[in-house]
């Protein structure tokens, strides 16, 4: 399974660590899936403090899918200014693994990954550093 490094906003993360988000929503998506995700959040210097695996993922307009919409913890507006009228991706988040209250488990960097900054959305991480 190839794995990711995604820059994802605090308050998303935080609704994927409760439960709550179950599909986090992008522009674009990895070509092979399975897909393990390490998830950066955005403004901690690089901390990867989770990750979850994406089985599945859907493209769709927002406006034809308003479930996933409201699955992603986002508003229809927000959505759709994200989408500017295209379809977009909705990735399914599943196996989410939060490390800091999981035993076994540490809070990672990007820096392990050899990367000196989080990516703008997301990139693929160099086989062998995970």
């Amino acid at each position: 399974m190839k794995t990711i490094i995604a820059t994802i906003k605090p308050v998303h993360l935080n609704d994927i660590r409760s439960g709550e988000k179950k599909f986090e929503m992008r522009k674009t998506c990895p070509v092979e899936l399975p897909v393990r995700v390490l998830c950066c959040q955005s403004g901690s210097s690089g901390k990867i403090p989770a990750e979850f695996v994406v089985y599945g993922a859907y493209h769709e307009k927002p406006e034809d899918c308003p479930g996933l919409v409201d699955k992603a913890c986002v508003s229809m507006q927000m959505a759709e200014e994200y989408a500017g009228g295209k379809e977009i991706w909705f990735w399914q988040i599943s196996d989410m693994i939060d490390y800091c209250s999981t035993e076994g488990y540490r809070v990672r960097h990007i820096s392990e990954f050899g990367l000196k900054r989080a990516p703008q959305s997301w990139c693929y991480v160099k086989e062998g550093t995970t």
